[in-house]
């Protein structure tokens, strides 16, 4: 009788070499798809159906005190892209399908809790009415106030997203993941100084982040090979590639002039 197979060995169903275009790439875009209609269909239904001027506050003196930085714009929108991290770093098909209910759990949670207990960012954004735009992070400020409704603060879903593929990236390899958390940080830092959310916004985002993580994917082997788990050097260079260009994307619009706002 031949050896059993190794639980290792199991803990993945791919096989194939390192590829920038793996096998499975359609059901990952398929899941990215649905879960981005899923969440964002549901972020803006939400946000445009209620009326904000009735929704709650979550403003501390430690909210009062955080200043105002625009600049922080610049980490704020990475969360775009940063969303697509696991895209990225997790080669292995059976941790991308956890990843996948991770994020449902994270969309579907902030939903229910925006639409039962809407907060509002009246009277945390500041006016910006007359805010010059002659700086790339300003045009961004203005350009998000503009478009992004001034509800579904708690939990705070910038944070929840930058938290829980922070955590997907370290269980893919540990190393991604410390450098991911750089830039989690970063997100979480900025949706404060942008006064975008409250601090408890990102609190509850974090604690959102981590119940779902826990729940969906904590619980994967952590002695699979790791060269079947996440991807190497490639995968997070082709994310910084696709980051930089969708900067470059917003820098054409703010040098070609784009206002969705009013002058």
């Amino acid at each position: 009788m031949s050896d059993p197979v190794p639980e290792a060995a199991l803990a993945c169903q791919l096989a194939e070499p390192l590829d920038p275009l793996p096998s499975d790439l359609r059901e990952k875009l398929a899941l990215t798809a649905l879960l981005c209609l899923w969440t964002f269909g549901g972020y803006f239904l939400i946000g445009l159906s209620y009326d904000a001027t009735r929704g709650h506050s979550l403003m501390t003196p430690l909210d009062e005190a955080i200043p105002f930085v625009p600049a922080f714009m610049w980490a704020y929108e990475a969360v775009y892209t940063f969303l697509l991290l696991p895209m990225f770093v997790v080669r292995c098909q059976r941790l991308f399908r956890r990843v996948a209910w991770a994020y449902f759990w994270v969309a579907t949670l902030s939903l229910a809790v925006w639409a039962i207990y809407p907060v509002t960012a009246i009277g945390l954004r500041p006016d910006v009415t007359n805010m010059a735009t002659d700086s790339f992070h300003a045009w961004g400020l203005r350009v998000n106030y503009a478009l992004d409704p001034p509800l579904n603060l708690f939990p705070s879903l910038h944070v929840a997203i930058a938290t829980l593929a922070t955590l997907c990236a370290a269980k893919a390899r540990p190393l991604w993941g410390a450098l991911a958390a750089i830039g989690a940080l970063a997100i979480t830092l900025a949706v404060v100084f942008v006064k975008q959310h409250f601090v408890a916004d990102a609190l509850g985002g974090v604690i959102l982040a981590a119940v779902c993580y826990r729940g969906a994917v904590a619980s994967y082997p952590s002695d699979a090979p790791r060269d079947e788990v996440a991807y190497g050097w490639r995968g997070p260079a082709s994310y910084l590639a696709l980051h930089l260009g969708v900067v470059a994307l917003f820098g054409a619009a703010y040098l070609l002039d784009w206002r969705p706002f009013p002058e």
